[in-house]
């Protein structure tokens, strides 16, 4: 792309290929695909007035499901994360945590949380689902649970104390919403929520950095989940 952008060469764009071509054929989704989620992207970084705006991804740390029906497991190794509610299972909230050192005083332009939806594939739910983002008080993953946020250090609120957009304990103001209809399946893609707020705060020093607290709203006949970083 150096090559193309400085004149060096004209743009003939990309020609791809396999080293090898023998028993390993694979497909990719072409910009034809019907869902632009799906097709093909070039992200570019520009040096801008010798100010680098740099794009980056981090992958999960760390993320423990607490589950109101095991209230003492510790629930780190599991392929998902799942919130909402099942009648007669109980409820279930998710936090999440991202090493955020590099970014220690920087200014954060904008934060995306995308989160793998695919979980229930088959069946519709009686209610809505809407996804809701607080930051959490301080939790170790080797002993977080639904009652607890350390070794022998329970949470003073059964499934995880939390601070809302106004800094309210408990409060109901997320820093970030999403909601998932009740009527619609998983299709197979990332959802996103805007927690730029939130890392802001982490990256200025406002509050230590203590990762996501997930939950829904209402907590019951919505059950649903996400891949995890497991």
């Amino acid at each position: 792309v150096k090559e193309y952008a400085s004149g060096k060469y004209a743009n003939t764009g990309f020609l791809i290929k396999a080293r090898t071509e023998s028993n390993n054929y694979i497909a990719f989704y072409s910009s034809e695909v019907g869902d632009e989620n799906q097709r093909p992207k070039l992200t570019v970084t520009e040096n801008v007035a010798e100010t680098p705006t740099v794009n980056m991804t981090f992958t999960t740390t760390q993320d423990n499901r607490l589950r109101e029906s095991s209230p003492e497991t510790v629930l780190q190794d599991n392929s998902y994360i799942d919130v909402g509610g099942v009648n007669d299972v109980g409820k279930y909230r998710d936090v999440m945590w991202f090493n955020l050192s590099e970014y220690a005083g920087s200014d954060i332009n904008n934060a995306t949380l995308s989160l793998y939806w695919y979980y229930p594939a088959g069946s519709s739910r009686p209610s809505d689902t809407i996804v809701e983002i607080y930051r959490p008080s301080s939790w170790n993953p080797s002993y977080v649970s639904w009652n607890n946020r350390d070794k022998g250090v329970s949470w003073n609120n059964a499934g995880g104390d939390w601070y809302d957009k106004n800094g309210v304990s408990q409060g109901s103001t997320p820093y970030a919403t999403l909601t998932l209809k009740g009527s619609t399946l998983p299709d197979n893609r990332y959802y996103e929520l805007d927690v730029t707020d939130l890392v802001k705060e982490y990256a200025s020093g406002k509050y230590a950095n203590t990762g996501f607290l997930i939950k829904a709203r209402t907590e019951s006949n919505n059950y649903i989940a996400f891949y995890s970083s497991e």
